[in-house]
């Protein structure tokens, strides 16, 4: 009998995170460390870029976890039951994701990251039009914004796994119809917000340029990349002795899917966005690419973003067996990984019209590749959070109403 077919009721009930997985977290975290202090060769606006980026992808993963649980419960999907316990964790990082965004708000507030904060150091049409967004782009709003989200988020995360826990305890299906309203409403607010978020930290980098599709191209990064962290805690926690006897390669075979599907969201997106402007060829939307088109930009935007985020999830995992073979989706999952950090970097890096101490168009400077270095720390830190967050609740939900069919999933 198959992985897919057996059924096994002797999972550990509690979960103590795993001394080699909590050592994988803090080395990552003290390479961030190293990392960020190692970035100020290149300048404040180098360092505080890094920590943008790795703050942004570590809370895009917990954006994902409550996202997951939110759809999967309108959907009535029960293939994750058995599994739901994890992304339930991946939200619990938000309150440390307030604390790193708030990192972001100190470079907004001491260096020339954000240029519309320094509007005195702009010139002519382009300032001019960095003042006309002055309305929506200052620090008073900028930081009421970014509270506002984590409200949202924090709040919305903390009622939605409160009711699973309360279903743990009493097994009252009312719980999960509970979440499914909750969770319409949230869907709401988590498209308004994410899209705003994403404006306010990374698009604002270049205030002049605007895309209509910023918001879902953004959402289509945090999903992919979302996906793959899943995966990877889910090979972390199997390896260790969890969930190996319930998550089996059916519920891989779905995840597999899920970045496939991901990723070819992601480049469909890239490459309207490209498109769209190079179309229409107005100069406060082509200034973007300009920045990218000629020099080493070139390969990172153009040839390694789409490699790294489509062709290589896209061709590997599209045949079945690749995406029941765990190894091969762990491995395609740290790639998707990667290549969500070389996204964002070069967006944030390249900008053509930088301050006086920060990265300019067609400059690709060495130090900058260390920055990767800096994201590697953010994604350490978000797994030492999700593998505390394990310890404090059962590690399967076995009073979820679509238990049992998911502990039979098969595909």
């Amino acid at each position: 009998m198959s992985e897919g077919h057996e059924v096994h009721h002797d999972e550990p009930s509690t979960f103590t995170a795993p001394a080699p997985v909590k050592s994988l977290a803090i080395g990552l975290m003290a390479l961030g460390g190293v990392g960020f202090g190692l970035s100020w060769i290149g300048g404040a606006n180098m360092a505080w870029s890094g920590w943008l980026i790795g703050s942004w992808i570590a809370l895009g993963f917990a954006l994902f976890g409550i996202f997951f649980i939110a759809s999967t419960s309108l959907a009535n999907g029960a293939w994750p039951a058995v599994l739901k316990r994890v992304p339930e964790a991946m939200t619990r990082y938000f309150p440390v994701a307030a604390l790193t965004i708030g990192g972001v708000a100190i470079g907004l507030l001491t260096s020339h990251l954000y240029e519309w904060t320094h509007p005195e150091l702009q010139e002519g049409e382009h300032r001019h039009q960095v003042d006309g967004k002055s309305a929506w782009l200052n620090t008073p709003w900028w930081l009421i914004r970014t509270v506002i989200y984590f409200a949202i988020w924090i709040g919305f995360s903390w009622m939605i796994v409160g009711l699973s826990r309360k279903q743990d305890a009493d097994g009252n299906v009312k719980h999960t119809f509970t979440t499914k309203k909750l969770s319409a409403v949230f869907c709401f607010f988590f498209a308004l917000t994410v899209s705003a978020a994403s404006i306010d930290y990374i698009k604002s980098i270049e205030p002049v340029w605007f895309s209509t599709m910023f918001g879902p191209y953004q959402f289509a990064g945090i999903f992919e990349s979302g996906w793959a962290m899943l995966a990877i805690l889910l090979i972390l926690l199997r390896k260790n002795g969890y969930l190996k006897n319930v998550v089996n390669e059916n519920h891989f075979h779905n995840l597999g899917q899920w970045l496939v599907a991901s990723s070819t969201f992601w480049a469909y997106l890239w490459f309207c966005q490209f498109m769209l402007i190079w179309y229409s060829n107005i100069p406060e939307e082509t200034q973007h690419y300009f920045a990218r088109w000629e020099g080493p930009w070139f390969w990172v935007t153009f040839v390694v973003n789409p490699i790294l985020n489509w062709v290589i999830p896209f061709l590997v995992l599209l045949p079945r067996s690749n995406k029941r073979n765990i190894r091969l989706v762990g491995i395609v999952s740290v790639i998707v990984l990667i290549g969500r950090f070389v996204d964002l970097w070069q967006f944030v890096l390249p900008r053509p019209h930088a301050g006086h101490d920060g990265p300019v168009a067609h400059y690709l400077p060495l130090e900058s590749f260390g920055l990767v270095f800096v994201a590697a720390g953010f994604v350490g830190a978000f797994i030492f959070v999700v593998m505390k967050a394990l310890e404090k609740a059962p590690l399967l939900a076995k009073k979820d109403p679509f238990y049992e069919e998911s502990l039979h999933h098969h595909l």
